[in-house]
């Protein structure tokens, strides 16, 4: 109890206000995922027109009061972000795909990989399919070997719209033809010391999934459940999740169709090397 209080003190001095950024990094992810919200609107299978007034008030507030701190690659997508919103608001047109050059067909996998949004009404993943790909996934390595992930599975599209009420930013994408919801079990850690591994082992089983399912020819989004207590003790009632697991991610997964996914480029490799 003491660590999670410590834990909390920090992020309390840390993580970002949702009003006006206060720092640089605050900033810098600030404009990040405003940007993100014009590629994914994008990217979906019927994007609204006109759309985003907001955000873009937002990306231009921060792009003008940070100019001379953020990175200039970031500058420079999220002017792009505004001009290709433009190009949508007035034209119709969505901006094209941009493909990574790869060495070989692993890199491929790795660089080309992007969430879809709007999806195929089938071919529909059928138990066979999300077994090989769940035997792929499970190859993922976790603390200690305890493999704590635990993935449920929904096809009725009226049970996934009352599981993705309780999900923020599902909106607008294709009806889903697989939709899957991984969690953790706790009871696999112990001790102050593996406090956050649920998270950690959670994370790298989602990553392995998700390339799981490219690899074996579907294509996927995963979904955050970045939500509060309630939240979660809500989806937990609806699903049946016992309170020893803790929630980490949807992920949609089914055929892409013809529509591009978000661009989502990437920060520099310098951005990784740290201070």
């Amino acid at each position: 109890m003491w660590e999670s209080l410590l834990d909390a003190l920090r992020r309390w001095r840390y993580f970002a206000p949702r009003s006006a950024p206060r720092t640089k990094a605050q900033a810098q992810a600030a404009l990040q995922k405003d940007v993100h919200l014009i590629e994914r609107a994008l990217s979906l299978p019927t994007p609204r027109r006109p759309f985003g007034d907001q955000v873009a008030q937002r990306i231009e507030l921060v792009m003008a009061r940070w100019a001379q701190s953020l990175d200039p690659g970031l500058l420079e997508q999220a002017a792009q972000a505004l001009r290709d919103r433009t190009q949508w608001n007035e034209s119709g047109v969505r901006p094209s795909a941009q493909r990574r050059v790869a060495e070989n067909e692993s890199e491929n996998l790795l660089v080309n990989r992007r969430s879809t949004r709007s999806f195929l009404a089938s071919p529909v993943p059928l138990d066979a399919d999300l077994e090989k790909i769940l035997a792929i996934a499970s190859q993922a390595p976790s603390v200690s070997n305890t493999q704590s992930w635990r993935v449920r599975t929904y096809r009725d599209p009226a049970r996934q719209e009352e599981l993705l009420a309780l999900q923020d930013g599902h909106s607008g994408i294709s009806p889903i033809p697989l939709l899957l919801l991984v969690t953790v079990d706790i009871r696999s850690f112990s001790g102050a010391n593996e406090r956050n591994q649920m998270w950690i082992d959670g994370g790298i089983f989602v990553q392995q999934l998700l390339l799981a399912i490219e690899a074996t020819g579907w294509s996927s989004c995963p979904m955050n459940f970045s939500a509060t207590n309630s939240q979660a003790a809500r989806l937990r009632k609806i699903a049946g999740i016992p309170g020893y697991e803790e929630v980490v991610c949807f992920v949609a997964m089914g055929r892409a169709d013809a529509h591009q996914p978000a661009s989502s480029l990437r920060r520099g490799v310098e951005f990784l090397r740290g201070n």
